[in-house]
């Protein structure tokens, strides 16, 4: 029995899988090779094992084990039968570990295809080896609109979008009879569901044989992309063909692109403009102030809009009407700035263009009545503030219908234009002339000096109106014009009212015969022509050589004795009137007549006192005055000489008498113009002192000699006491200033009595003598006694 038992455990352990014998209580009574290599268990004989014996059934049962290298699994069979003589159970275990992990494996890779199938983004399809469908997940679903199982077998087409049926089914075909990949773009329209476009993809599937299994593809819904694709497509063509400028830049303000239309707007090309800032193109017109605000306005609300100056390649400045955008990507950060520009060259001119034609007359293009109105008051303004008069003239055209009548509309319209220039020649660049409607003009005329100077501009108008007016036509036609005058502010305040008061003149000059002006008072009208007339006068009576000079005595007050004369001017007519400085001095100052009547003056003197000193007559110095516009608009110091050198007068006998305010009005070329005087040796005066600035600090810059009181301070001497002062202080500042000291207008022995207490040098006025002719002064001066006036 031992051999047989022997031999039937060599047997035993040939065997590959375990067999094992176990009592009723699972100890082991026998154990193979085979079982103890399975379970791990060197001494496993004696042991006790958790097995799992099945009495019932002789099926096999699949059992877990537990063993030191981890988990095994075994087929188990088990019989009962006795082992010597003791109930127990033959047990074969077939190691299955393998087969299950396969399973276990598989199982998992099922769970996770299906788990991804049903989390993937893309529609899966899995088909047979005919290419009939035999899965699809849930997101092939979603796209295509059909379910599971109505897309298996060829189900799926019909899913497919009626234009792209055909095409797909026959690439699908051709995909399964040759074995190639898959691969086409196409849309799903499952009945009247949305439409999908996908990139369908598939590709055979092997086994480790090579055997064809199936296909598996993929479904990838491109919807949006196209969509985008579509609106990128419209983006970039109306990128490229609208008309306004595009500049895209990076986050640091470097352009990146620009289309077309900028390049056309502005020189520049694309290579020229990449990497470089919006700088490259400013115009300079604009402050550092202007492109931070900008800045801080797009920082803030990521948008700014605006017009702008720019400058083209070619250097030519043109405005713009730009928008400036921030774009941000999904982080909230800055990537660009877009800029759409669009040139308003054309509109600017457009609108300087209506502007200009709302404010200016279309025929004549002077300004119309709107602008007129706008200017006037804005003149009025500025004449309250200035304390300034102004004056409207108001101007009719005389026998203008005749022209009309005889020639036509478009000679009349011819006659107007030239009308408009010839006004506009005439007249100051300030002064501005309107064209109200047919054959009326007006005319603002700013910082008029006289009333009566309106006068004189409305006769050079008449006069210019009167000349002959040689039409397009080459006809040749005479016109008139009446003018009505209203100034301000003595006739009115408002612009309105002066308007209308001019317009009234205007017809009182039409009533009294046309072809003249009228002030809107009566009394300004009287004066205005009184005042041209001696203006005509005076031209004549000094070609005529009807002005005089006259002589005044000047008297050393200590000594009484003669020292010198004041000469003065009069106009003595062919009729013997003597017509007083005071009417035509101030008319002379405005025409300009003064500084030939001046000059004259100056000459005349010096010839007069040459002629003294050759008969004999003591030395004196002879005192001339010389006007503001003498001092700023001629060659004084030339006059000077050419008067000294061509008479033979002595420099150091002649005294040239400059008021305050003529050295102030340009105090750098009056000093200037002085200190060549004084280098001749002529004598200075300020004359009228104390009716100006009457400033120490601008004596002190001028060369001067001799001081003279104004008359207005000695008039009232002794019953004025501020009078008195002010002349005391005069003197004593004169004094301090090493000048001397004459007053003019003594006319009674207290007021020299008093100028002698203060020290006054000189003296002259009616005490003495009035304005004598040469031939009298030269009687008085023999027949004046050299002595004291004053005991």
């Amino acid at each position: 029995m031992p051999d047989s038992l022997e031999r039937l455990n060599l047997i035993l352990n040939t065997i590959t899988d375990g067999i094992l014998v176990v009592d009723i209580l699972g100890i082991v009574l026998y154990a193979n090779q085979a079982a103890i290599k399975l379970l791990e268990r060197k001494a496993i004989v004696g042991q006790t094992l958790a097995i799992p014996i099945s009495t019932g059934s002789p099926e096999p049962q699949d059992i877990n084990l537990i063993r030191p290298s981890g988990f095994a699994w075994a087929e188990m069979r088990s019989v009962p039968f006795e082992w010597e003589y003791t109930p127990a159970y033959a047990i074969v275990l077939h190691d299955i570990t393998a087969r299950k992990q396969a399973e276990i494996a598989l199982q998992h890779s099922e769970a996770l295809f299906q788990t991804l199938a049903r989390l993937a983004p893309v529609g899966i399809f899995k088909t047979d080896t005919h290419g009939k469908f035999e899965y699809v997940n849930q997101r092939w679903y979603d796209i295509s609109g059909m379910s599971a199982d109505l897309a298996l077998g060829d189900g799926w087409v019909e899913a497919i979008f009626a234009d792209d049926r055909a095409r797909v089914f026959q690439e699908w075909d051709r995909t399964t009879q040759t074995q190639t990949p898959f691969n086409s773009q196409y849309r799903f329209q499952y009945k009247n569901g949305p439409v999908h476009w996908v990139i369908g993809r598939a590709t055979a599937e092997y086994d480790q044989n090579h055997e064809l299994l199936g296909y598996i593809g993929t479904i990838t819904d491109i919807t949006d992309i196209k969509r985008n694709e579509a609106q990128l497509r419209q983006a970039a063509a109306v990128f490229e063909t609208t008309r306004e400028g595009v500049m895209i830049t990076d986050a640091n303000r470097r352009i990146q692109r620009v289309n077309r239309a900028f390049i056309e707007i502005t020189g520049y090309s694309q290579a020229e403009c990449l990497g470089k800032t919006a700088a490259l193109m400013r115009s300079g017109r604009h402050p550092r102030e202007f492109y931070v605000e900008m800045w801080a306005q797009i920082n803030l609300y990521e948008h700014w809009q605006g017009e702008i100056w720019n400058r083209r390649k070619n250097g030519e400045i043109y405005p713009e009407l730009l928008s400036i955008s921030t774009v941000k990507n999904q982080a909230g950060e800055i990537c660009n700035y877009v800029g759409v520009f669009a040139d308003i060259s054309k509109l600017k001119a457009s609108e300087q263009e209506l502007e200009y034609l709302a404010h200016h007359d279309p025929l004549t293009t002077l300004p119309n009545r709107m602008l007129f109105m706008s200017r006037l008051q804005h003149s009025i303004d500025q004449a309250q503030r200035q304390n300034c008069q102004l004056a409207v003239l108001m101007l009719d055209l005389d026998r203008f219908k005749d022209v009309n009548d005889s020639f036509g509309h478009l000679a009349g319209d011819d006659l107007l234009q030239m009308v408009a220039r010839r006004l506009n020649s005439r007249l100051r660049a300030s002064d501005t002339v309107c064209r109200l409607g047919g054959d009326e003009f007006v005319v603002l005329l700013e910082e008029l000096p006289h009333p009566e100077s309106a006068a004189r501009i409305a006769l050079d108008i008449i006069a210019t109106m009167n000349e002959a007016w040689c039409l397009s036509t080459g006809n040749e036609v005479r016109i008139g014009v009446s003018i009505g005058i209203a100034l301000f502010p003595d006739h009115s305040t408002t612009a309105a009212e002066l308007i209308q008061h001019a317009d009234t003149a205007m017809y009182q000059a039409k009533n009294e015969g046309r072809n003249c002006f009228k002030y809107f008072s009566e009394r300004l009208t009287h004066a205005a022509r009184e005042r041209i007339e001696i203006e005509y006068r005076l031209r004549l009576g000094i070609e005529k050589n009807q002005l005089r000079v006259y002589y005044q005595p000047q008297l050393e007050i200590a000594t009484g004795k003669i020292i010198g004369a004041e000469a003065l001017v009069r106009w003595q007519t062919d009729q013997g009137e003597l017509i007083p400085p005071v009417r035509f001095i101030p008319i002379a100052e405005e025409t300009g007549l003064i500084t030939l009547i001046g000059n004259w003056v100056l000459k005349e003197t010096c010839r007069q006192g040459k002629q003294w000193l050759d008969a004999g007559l003591p030395a004196l110095r002879l005192a001339v005055n010389v006007s503001s516009h003498q001092l700023m608009h001629s060659d004084l110091c030339e006059v000077v000489r050419t008067s000294l050198a061509e008479t033979g007068f002595p420099a150091h006998s002649l005294e040239l008498e400059l008021t305050e305010s003529a050295l102030m009005k340009r105090e750098k070329e009056a000093i200037e113009i002085l200190n060549n005087l004084h280098a001749l040796g002529v004598h200075l005066a300020i004359d009228d002192f104390g009716t100006g600035y009457s400033s120490l600090a601008y004596l002190k810059l001028f060369p001067l000699d001799i001081l003279k009181i104004d008359k207005s301070f000695i008039d009232d001497i002794p019953m004025a006491i501020d009078d008195m002062e002010i002349t005391a202080t005069i003197i004593a500042m004169a004094k301090t200033l090493r000048m001397k000291v004459i007053a003019e207008g003594v006319e009674t022995a207290e007021q020299l009595a008093f100028l002698a207490e203060r020290k006054c040098d000189f003296y002259q006025g009616y005490y003495t003598s009035k304005p004598l002719p040469a031939n009298e002064f030269e009687d008085f001066i023999k027949q004046h006694p050299s002595s004291p006036l004053l005991s």
